[in-house]
């Protein structure tokens, strides 16, 4: 995909020049790496559609703005240095466990899926399901080792609320965050083929997205 050439070149320019006056006196060139990314967002879509349902869904439901929100910011650069998107049924917005983070940054490029910010009753339910189904979980993250490697997520520094420090699965329990991430170099984000990569990836964390999605029904 030659035109990723074009989004990766205009990011690398936004990194060394953060600031609204660059960014205002090269409106064409957003643009331009703006569509690129969406093209490449699209193709995904596409792909990922074949094997799973996402309706009608188009990128820019799932693409997230550009521009960041400083207020409550100590770092006050004005734009984010990635272009990113959420790829699920409903889009960027949705409530559905069944979604991937795709992040496009050079230097940084991954997807990442699983629970983020868990309200305090889905930890609860979390909790409980990997309690109770220790087994099937261990096996999943057994499978999922080999192309994304360990399960991922903030921790507690101790056991949590009604848990034993000495639980079996403590581990996995002292979790306030369960997610995969797998990174990708520039030249697979560049590879025609990287849209079906993405979906292959996409599709090999339904089982721990289907253990998840029980654990909150």
């Amino acid at each position: 995909m030659p035109e990723t050439k074009l989004m990766f070149d205009f990011l690398r320019q936004l990194a060394e020049n953060n600031n609204r006056e660059w960014f205002g006196s090269q409106q064409q060139e957003y643009q331009k790496a703006k569509n690129a990314a969406e093209n490449l967002i699209g193709h995904c879509i596409s792909s990922l559609s074949e094997s799973y349902p996402l309706g009608e869904l188009l990128p820019k439901q799932c693409m997230f703005r550009i521009f960041r929100d400083v207020r409550f910011s100590r770092n006050k650069d004005p734009y984010k240095k990635n272009f990113s998107a959420l790829i699920a049924p409903g889009g960027r917005k949705s409530p559905s466990v069944f979604s991937w983070y795709l992040h496009l940054e050079p230097g940084n490029f991954f997807l990442a899926s699983g629970m983020y910010e868990p309200s305090p009753e889905q930890l609860a339910r979390i909790r409980q399901e990997i309690e109770y189904n220790a087994a099937e979980f261990r096996g999943i993250l057994s499978e999922l080792a080999g192309c994304f490697g360990e399960l991922q997520g903030n921790q507690l520094k101790t056991a949590p609320k009604s848990y034993p420090k000495d639980h079996p699965e403590i581990a996995f329990l002292r979790h306030v965050q369960w997610y995969f991430m797998k990174s990708y170099s520039e030249s697979e984000i560049s590879s025609p083929d990287f849209p079906q990569r993405f979906s292959d990836d996409a599709l090999r964390l339904l089982p721990f997205l289907r253990f998840l999605e029980r654990a909150l029904a």
